[in-house]
């Protein structure tokens, strides 16, 4: 299943892609999660639309996916975890950092048998969803506290859903998880959670990424409108009176093909992420600011764990203009606007 759909998805953006008479039309790749719902309500809400640009969302069912999609160019823009960016440089992708835009904040756990301790994490391996930097400076956070170091440990990865039953099955004594498979694991897989990215605030950022020379053949007041059209679909996201609407596109698009969620799960999925205004995204992305100390600080990690396959510097692999940009020209919506 599948293969049947990564197949269907390489043939309509290669039908896209080979297109020339319509006009450009830029394509965002994501895995469903709710930090990166505003592009859903973008797209949804027609916020691109109104910055006078053509943008389409495409919602993968795991990073895999949608990395080979962003890898083989087929996609323009793809949003993934910032550590996770940091590892396709240093295999060799010319990756280009354009914005942290939120981050983990407990959607992302550490999860344990009930029973179980810290002598099985030596013993078994430690399932991951992505064994990328992102997941293992986490990991290595909580293990630290622990006592004990990531060489002490044997990490596997899989895929989300196969984790999933993996660890319910005894497979996995502990796992790194995201919403909604851990809440899956914990329903089913008698367990606990021993840690989340709420435990060290911003320590799984997250963001835009693009190829240097998909880049290179964008304009940059295109990338700018679509940041403009983010700020204020995150806007919007966080108006109280739009949850009802709000709801319905994490449903039908961010979950597209998931199980369907209640009420209460998809609040929980939304609480569990930090979307960022427009001050922290100021905060976070400017010169020298919070994402490049966080880049610095994950150098430092891979360095001292002897993972750092390529150095990079900070200041090279991220490419700030076009969301500070976006910021320094305003989205000037009226409350009534934000409703629309």
């Amino acid at each position: 299943m599948k293969f049947r759909i990564f197949t269907a998805l390489m043939v309509f953006f290669c039908t896209l892609h080979g297109n020339t008479v319509l006009a450009r039309t830029y394509t965002i790749g994501m895995t469903s999660w709710a930090g990166w719902s505003p592009a859903s309500v973008a797209a949804a809400r027609g916020f691109w639309k109104q910055e006078g640009i053509d943008v389409r969302v495409v919602t993968t069912p795991s990073p895999r996916t949608t990395f080979s999609l962003f890898k083989n160019r087929l996609i323009d823009i793809s949003f993934e975890m910032i550590g996770s960016q940091i590892g396709f440089y240093m295999d060799g992708l010319p990756v280009v950092i354009l914005a942290e835009t939120n981050w983990s904040h407990g959607g992302d756990k550490i999860i344990m048998k009930t029973g179980s301790d810290q002598d099985l994490l030596i013993k078994n391996p430690i399932g991951v969803y992505l064994n990328a930097p992102s997941i293992t400076f986490f990991l290595d956070r909580y293990l630290s506290s622990q006592g004990l170091k990531l060489s002490d440990t044997r990490v596997v990865e899989m895929a989300p859903k196969k984790l999933t039953k993996f660890f319910i099955s005894g497979r996995f004594s502990a796992i790194v998880s995201y919403a909604p498979e851990a809440m899956r694991a914990l329903s089913g897989g008698h367990s606990r959670v021993v840690a989340t990215s709420a435990t060290c605030e911003g320590c799984i950022p997250e963001g835009m990424m693009a190829l240097e020379d998909v880049l290179a053949k964008m304009p940059q007041e295109d990338l700018v409108r679509i940041f403009r059209g983010w700020i204020r679909a995150a806007r919007w996201c966080r108006q109280p009176e739009n949850w009802g609407r709000y709801s319905e596109i994490l449903s039908r698009r961010t979950f597209e093909g998931d199980s369907p969620h209640s009420d209460e799960d998809l609040r929980e999925m939304v609480s569990s992420v930090r979307i960022h205004d427009a001050r922290t995204l100021s905060e976070r992305n400017r010169d020298g600011g919070g994402l490049y100390a966080w880049l610095v600080r994950l150098r430092d990690f891979l360095k001292r764990n002897q993972m750092l396959k390529k150095d990079f510097d900070p200041r090279r692999v991220f490419d700030n203009r076009a969301i500070l940009e976006a910021l320094r020209t305003g989205v000037t919506d009226t409350p009534e606007g934000l409703k629309q």
